[in-house]
């Protein structure tokens, strides 16, 4: 019997020390399912005080910590009587004991985005290479578009956050939108970054293969610039323009460049206002937009992103949050919306510093089990 109970207490022992690595898969898993889960929480959260004139607040997860302890014990007691009680029918009697523990406790570490470097980065517009960068990494043309473009060639697409687009202007760049979503589609469209020589900055090309000159007119026509074109060896109608950045507030001159190259004025937003683009597409209930705490302009932003409020917490959602008592949420069947906030985390990624290392840093346990 005593035998018995150390084979019992060393193959717990054992079963211990392979519940380590067995551990691991499961954990990793949970800890990385959590992680993207706020991640889309703390998006939708900043989406939706952009759309109440609320500051956003970004936290970067440094680290995550977990320690598994593991505590095995065993034991026996008995009884031994000696020979007389053997007599009177007593007999030997054995009463093994095994316990055992097991706690994980995860520790996070949480660094804010903030500080001069941080808001350079947030507030400057967006980099023409970095625009390159999402479209090659095969993000729609029309999300990219409408999220980041506040003007090309003549056609200016600024908004206010209390009245929108000016109607005239913006149904022209869902038109501009429309067409050239159409042209990348039928694989007509190619935007790329190119190194003109030694010691000089990278340009920005964009190439469009026209179906036939109608289609030109139509591009011209809405971009306010007449762009260049000519026939290739196999008798496509193909043009090609230089993208120029356009400062705030600076006039944009489309001029002609070498070798049949147009010049196009084109001008991005910031981080913070492509968020703001996104953020326009949250529900405003009505009773906040009575008080004016927000203005709906769904309207014009709903078929970028759709955002739902309710009071109660929907339990079918992809993502929802809760903000000043009401529940912001993204449909699980919403796939738009849903690409349109993976793309808001994409962008925040390329566009913001890492956090400066003399930054607070908030270490919280998480808790044990």
């Amino acid at each position: 019997m005593p035998r018995l109970a150390a084979c019992a207490a060393l193959c717990l022992l054992l079963a211990a020390c392979s519940f380590g690595p067995a551990k691991l898969p499961a954990t990793r898993m949970d800890y990385n399912l959590a992680v993207a889960r706020s991640s889309n929480e703390e998006m939708l959260l900043n989406l939706v005080r952009m759309k109440y004139f609320e500051q956003p607040l970004f936290l970067q997860v440094g680290s995550i910590a977990s320690s598994f302890n593991y505590t095995v014990t065993a034991g026996a007691t008995g009884t031994f009587p000696d020979q007389r009680d053997f007599l009177r029918g007593v007999y030997y009697n054995y009463a093994p004991t095994f316990t055992g523990q097991y706690s994980d406790s995860p520790t996070v570490t949480y660094t804010p985005y903030q500080g001069q470097t941080y808001a350079q980065q947030f507030l400057a517009e967006v980099d023409l290479e970095r625009f390159v960068v999402l479209y090659r990494a095969g993000w729609d043309i029309e999300y990219l578009l409408r999220l980041l473009v506040k003007r090309i060639g003549s056609l200016d697409h600024a908004y206010d956050a209390r009245t929108g687009f000016d109607p005239a202007d913006h149904a022209r760049f869902l038109e501009l939108t429309r067409l050239i979503a159409a042209m990348d589609d039928r694989g007509d469209l190619d935007i790329v970054t190119a190194s003109p020589g030694k010691d000089k900055p990278n340009i920005t090309l964009m190439t469009l293969r026209f179906k036939d000159e109608a289609e030109i007119e139509t591009l011209a026509g809405l971009i306010g610039v007449r762009l260049r074109a000519g026939r290739t060896g196999k008798g496509h109608l193909v043009a090609k323009a230089r993208l120029v950045p356009v400062r705030e507030r600076e006039l944009a001159r489309e001029e002609q460049g070498d070798g049949g190259t147009t010049a196009l004025a084109f001008s991005l937003r910031n981080c913070l206002r492509a968020m703001d683009v996104a953020g326009q597409g949250v529900e405003v209930p009505a009773e906040l937009a009575a008080r004016k705490a927000a203005f709906d302009l769904r309207p014009q932003f709903a078929d970028v992103m759709d955002v739902r409020a309710s009071r109660t917490r929907p339990l079918d959602a992809y993502v929802s949050v809760n903000h000043g008592g009401w529940w912001y949420s993204i449909r699980a069947e919403d796939t738009r919306s849903k690409e349109v906030l993976q793309l808001m985390l994409n962008l925040f990624a390329l566009q913001s510093a890492d956090p400066p290392k003399n930054t607070p840093v908030l270490t919280l346990p998480v808790g044990g089990n």
